[in-house]
C-alpha cells in the first residue's frame, strides 16, 4: 500500500511540474505536517554537475510545532539516489537533516523526487526534490 502511495504521489507530483515548467511555482507543504515542520528547502537546484561525481545536497527540517517530531521514513525513486536522515526525534523548536546523494552516472537533467513520511502524517509522503544537470562525460585524451 505504501509503495501504491508513494508511485501516485510521485507521478502526480512529476505531471504537476511538467505542466508548470517554465513557469513560476510556489511549493507548499499539502500535508498534516504543514504548520509543524519547516522544509528548507523544498526544492535544491544543483546546476550543472560533473558526470559521475556524486551530488551530495542537505535539506533541513525544523520542527515548528508543539509535538515531538519523528521522521519515519525516507525513500527515493531510485537505486541511483540515496538518502541519510535524522533517525532520532526532533523535540519543538529544534532541526533535523535529509542528505540526498545522486550518483550522476547518467548525462543530462536529473530531476529526484524523495518522500518523506512523518508521525504527523505517516499515511502521506512529503516531496522534496534536487534537480539539475550532470555534464557529458568527458573522452578519453582531452
Amino acid at each position: 500500500m505504501k509503495s501504491t502511495t508513494f508511485l501516485v504521489f510521485s507521478i502526480t507530483f512529476l505531471l504537476t511540474v511538467s505542466a508548470l515548467q517554465g513557469q513560476s511555482m510556489h511549493i507548499g507543504d499539502p500535508t498534516k505536517n504543514s504548520g509543524k515542520v519547516e522544509w528548507t528547502p523544498m526544492q535544491i537546484e544543483t546546476g550543472d554537475v560533473p558526470y559521475g561525481v556524486p551530488v551530495e545536497r542537505t535539506f533541513t527540517v525544523r520542527n515548528i510545532g508543539e509535538e515531538v517530531l519523528v521522521l519515519l521514513d525516507v525513500k527515493t525513486g531510485c537505486h541511483c539516489t540515496v538518502a541519510d536522515w535524522t533517525k532520532t526525534t526532533i523535540e519543538p523548536g529544534q532541526t533535523g537533516t535529509i542528505t540526498v546523494t545522486y550518483d550522476a552516472l547518467k548525462e543530462g537533467q536529473f530531476y529526484k523526487v524523495i518522500a518523506i513520511s512523518t508521525n504527523f502524517d505517516p499515511e502521506v509522503g512529503l516531496g522534496l526534490s534536487m534537480v539539475g544537470n550532470v555534464l557529458p562525460k568527458e573522452k578519453e585524451g582531452q
